[in-house]
């Protein structure tokens, strides 16, 4: 029994609709499971791409198969695998191709398989896999480039001169990100088209801060709703670890942006640093006393230049979320039994303060070469003059 059908018998299958005009696709469908011994009956969508792509069919047909089979590596493991993404598919559970390959090598640790007979689980294997299987990735239903090159190169050569007094271990940039850690995703590897589920809306403000040199990855800001969320049990956020503030809707103040430059300032007259901070220009984003803050130097990024200028939205956030992504992942594929057998509703609901756990661990596992890349892709640090500096300061020193 066949899980697809070849080019040739798509060929047969035009030429048995010429032959029978008047059959629908839902009568062509039925012929074509029976006529060629098919696990399941196509669809009429898999019936019209066939009659419309007749001419290239017809060309190609005399291949007689669609491709050449090799042997599967780990047929036990494959079927198993296959076997789990269509029970996912069944139960409109939204499932990634990462989610997949963990599921691979997860399979791989029950059935004992040994580590040297594993394939890599890459994502080369993940596309034959779905090739083989006609799985593909589909949407559930329910500013770059549009700045001036001349406006983004003025704004560089104006943040060189800002930063050129610093060294890089000094030269700092802070921005806010929304976390919705409840968010499945968008996107869910199936045969058919499956219709969406209502996208989770639980959010929290992260805001995160790295030095240029990617020495100081400063614990993230996070910014809820509730003064003291229902998770944390009565407990301080302080005691669980986090550095946690709240307002109405959840988003950074002037008020609380305020509130963290005076912990940051007191950080850094402790360590006896003068340091710069770079931020973007939102309305929160300015000091309300600057003769409070002795030992920080706040400046702002040139209007619409943050795309291009900005370290941490050139690619460290994105690393951020990327590392967010594995950890909701892995819970996913640990809770995805009980979701199947109907002890839980949903495969992405986490409470928030394991969330906040995740992206504290995620931000402290961004590596120091990543941000250092981020930093020196935006071009606004005078490595020449700040190294400079640097060295004045250590003689004064």
């Amino acid at each position: 029994m066949k899980l697809r059908m070849t080019l040739f018998d798509k060929h047969e299958l035009y030429a048995h609709h010429m032959e029978h005009p008047t059959s629908t696709y839902s009568q062509l469908a039925a012929w074509a499971a029976e006529k060629f011994t098919l696990a399941s009956t196509p669809t009429k969508a898999t019936i019209g791409n066939v009659l419309k792509r007749n001419v290239t069919l017809s060309i190609r047909a005399d291949n007689k198969v669609r491709s050449i089979d090799r042997p599967v590596a780990l047929p036990a493991v494959e079927e198993s695998v296959l076997a789990w993404v269509l029970k996912c598919e069944e139960l409109g559970v939204c499932i990634t191709g990462e989610l997949i390959r963990k599921q691979a090598s997860a399979t791989c640790d029950q059935m004992n398989v040994p580590v040297s007979q594993r394939p890599a689980f890459s994502k080369g294997w993940l596309y034959k896999f779905q090739v083989k299987h006609g799985l593909t990735s589909k949407l559930q239903h329910g500013e770059a480039a549009s700045v001036s090159p001349a406006l983004v190169a003025e704004g560089r050569q104006q943040m060189k001169a800002a930063t050129s007094g610093y060294s890089a271990a000094n030269t700092y940039n802070m921005d806010e990100t929304a976390f919705f850690f409840c968010l499945s995703p968008h996107r869910s590897i199936t045969r058919h088209r499956q219709p969406g589920t209502k996208k989770s809306k639980k959010r929290i403000t992260v805001a995160l801060t790295t030095n240029a040199d990617g020495t100081d990855v400063v614990d993230p800001l996070f910014i809820g709703t509730a003064a003291r969320p229902r998770c944390f049990n009565g407990v301080a956020a302080s005691d669980l670890g986090f550095n946690y503030m709240y307002s109405k809707k959840g988003w950074m103040t002037g008020g609380l942006f305020n509130t963290y430059l005076l912990q940051m300032n007191q950080r850094m007259l402790a360590e006896d640093r003068k340091v710069l901070l770079l931020v973007d220009n939102a309305p929160p984003h300015r000091p309300d006393d600057e003769s409070l803050l002795t030992n920080i130097k706040v400046k702002m990024l040139p209007k619409n230049t943050t795309a291009h200028l900005q370290p941490q939205d050139a690619g460290i956030i994105a690393s951020f979320k990327a590392k967010v992504k594995q950890r909701q992942l892995q819970n996913a594929l640990q809770q995805i039994d009980s979701v199947m057998a109907g002890r839980q509703d949903g495969l992405y609901e986490v409470p928030l303060v394991e969330a906040m756990s995740w992206a504290k661990d995620a931000w402290r596992s961004v590596s120091q070469a990543t941000v250092v890349n981020c930093w020196n892709r935006t071009g606004i640090l005078d490595t020449e003059l700040s190294t400079f500096s640097e060295h004045v300061a250590s003689i004064e020193l």
